[in-house]
């Protein structure tokens, strides 16, 4: 069919839309309806939303002779204006005429078309628009006449723009509705599901309707506790999740720019492993996006999602920092919220040069402290494993333990001591504790100490082979000294770095002795040089000062 065609209602086809029964089939009257003299039948396409029903519909409607091409349609109506000035019976009329009977005898020139009710659908157009021979008694109605003096289509109010008219006018009442609903007389309601469910206090500051992308309950400005110490900024809930009886049901609600302390978000009656036996409502799934938790004046940024079972209880809970670079899975336990720990190229403490390449850690989450079991961490060329705590229940401290392997010590030095210039490839077993009211006193306050292994490495800044060479009271200042294998214990505590049981080992060469650093790192220490010769060995006392990264090494007597 040719898409650019248009077509417009025939007498017979206007008639057949007022009354219901001369088209009984649901998609022809759909699209007869629509026929308007102006539309193409590509945009009735567009508009019904189906071209083949359209088009099948077009010319069984076309064949039955209630539409019409646009130059075709024209000459019916005035071939029907004819037939109404000469009073003849119109042909599409459904009422018998007076004196006429149900059905006429043959050859009496009555059509049965004009004395049924019925659909005159499958009828050629031709037939259907061709003059018919009138009986007397339908000649002289005087009714039939005034029923053609009926307006075209085009000039009445059809039925199809008075519906349109009605959703029109309905949707818009609607919105109104929608805009103006007083939904601030839902807070309590609202605050006391939310405080039952959550098993804490909830106030809400306010709630609004949000119709982009979808419709949604926007409540703003919550506040949760006794004091209202942690917050949300926002909450969307879908808004149709709320008509209707029975439990409320939310497939998901999201978050946004909420704030806990870690003690207050394990208070949240989902991270309980005792299930609600009857919730105020169903939520399946959390999104949150921008949870910081806190623990004293550390915080951590995070975004993810909680699945919730139908009893509020959390059945998995994920989430990761802004760079992806630390990844948490949680699951609640009888003895904590059990973490697992997932880290790629992550820094904990920004205004520190540390970066862990990669993490695995497995630990519990409680109120006041977190226990890191077991972790492995590849960092500063090397790998780390061991267990550390945290305990922020009365100011903020932390303890832990860990195995060194195949550290690269320049950038150990470069991140911890950066004048400290050593290169070497270094071992050992770290113990470390700390404490303060807050962080920075924390770190401050690190007492650690470190069973250090170095080998095939060198000490820059100092020449411990030149001095012995050039003998008693001879001083010389920098250089380096190369070894094979370096030990030592280094003790660290505020202010304070000491190293002792050195023993050192390059060739002929050998020292033992100890140094110590102050906060200046200014370097006072003293050693014994042995020197194997082909005459016979030398022990000389070596004492090293100064401040890094170049020492002054001096030789004195024996």
């Amino acid at each position: 069919m040719d898409t650019n065609l248009v077509f417009v209602k025939t007498p017979i086809g206007d008639e057949a839309i007022r009354q219901s029964t001369r088209v009984v089939k649901r998609n022809l009257r759909m699209v007869l309806v629509q026929v308007d003299g102006k539309l193409t039948v590509a945009e009735l396409s567009a508009k019904v939303g189906n071209r083949q029903l359209v088009e099948m519909a077009l010319r069984e409607l076309q064949a039955g002779g209630f539409i019409a091409p646009t130059l075709e349609g024209v000459s019916v109506w005035e071939e029907g204006a004819r037939l109404a000035q000469s009073n003849s019976a119109p042909q599409f009329s459904d009422f018998p005429a007076p004196g006429v009977p149900e059905k006429a005898p043959p050859n009496s020139g009555y059509s049965m078309a004009m004395a049924s009710s019925f659909s005159t659908f499958g009828k050629s157009a031709s037939a259907i628009n061709r003059p018919l021979p009138q009986p007397e008694s339908l000649r002289e109605a005087p009714f039939i006449a005034e029923t053609r003096e009926i307006s075209p289509p085009r000039q009445a109010f059809s039925r199809g723009t008075f519906s349109l008219l009605a959703v029109i006018v309905f949707s818009s009442i609607s919105l109104l509705m929608l805009f103006f609903f007083p939904y601030s007389n839902w807070r309590p309601s609202i605050e006391m599901a939310s405080s039952e469910y959550l098993g804490m206090p909830v106030r809400v500051g306010a709630i609004n309707l949000k119709l982009w992308p979808k419709p949604a309950l926007v409540l703003s400005d919550i506040r949760l506790g006794d004091r209202g110490e942690s917050s949300i900024e926002s909450l969307s809930l879908p808004a149709l999740s709320l008509v209707g009886g029975g439990v409320p049901e939310f497939e998901r609600i999201e978050i946004s720019g909420a704030v806990f302390s870690v003690d207050r978000l394990l208070d949240l009656a989902f991270f309980s492993t005792e299930p609600q036996s009857r919730p105020t409502f169903h939520l399946h799934r959390l999104d949150i996006e921008r949870l910081v938790v806190k623990a004293g004046d550390l915080a951590l940024d995070l975004s993810g999602s909680i699945v919730l079972s139908k009893q509020a209880r959390v059945e998995k809970a994920e989430f990761e920092n802004a760079d992806r670079s630390i990844r948490l899975a949680a699951v609640p336990t009888s003895s904590g919220l059990a973490l697992s720990v997932e880290g790629y190229a992550w820094k904990p403490l920004p205004h520190l040069a540390l970066t862990f390449n990669s993490l695995q850690a497995k630990g519990v989450l409680q109120r006041g402290k977190l226990v890191i079991k077991s972790f492995d961490t590849a960092l500063l060329g090397g790998v780390v494993k061991g267990s550390w705590m945290v305990d922020w229940s009365a100011g903020l401290s932390m303890a832990g333990d860990a195995s060194l392997a195949h550290l690269n010590s320049s950038m150990v030095g470069a991140t911890f001591v950066p004048k400290l210039r050593i290169e070497g490839d270094l071992s050992g077993e770290l113990r470390l504790r700390g404490s303060g009211p807050d962080s920075a006193a924390m770190l401050g306050n690190i007492d650690a100490e470190v069973d250090v292994e170095m080998i095939n490495g060198v000490m820059h800044g100092v020449d411990l082979g030149e001095a012995v060479r050039r003998g008693v009271g001879s001083a010389v200042r920098g250089g380096s000294t190369k070894f094979d294998r370096l030990t030592g214990i280094v003790s660290i505590k505020p202010g304070n770095v000491d190293v002792r049981a050195i023993q050192l080992t390059a060739g002929m060469l050998a020292a033992n002795g100890r140094l110590s650093a102050n906060s200046e790192q200014n370097i006072v220490g003293s050693l014994t040089v042995s020197l194997q010769t082909s005459v016979a060995p030398q022990r000389l006392p070596v004492k090293l000062n100064g401040a890094l990264p170049n020492l002054f090494t001096s030789v004195g007597a024996r």
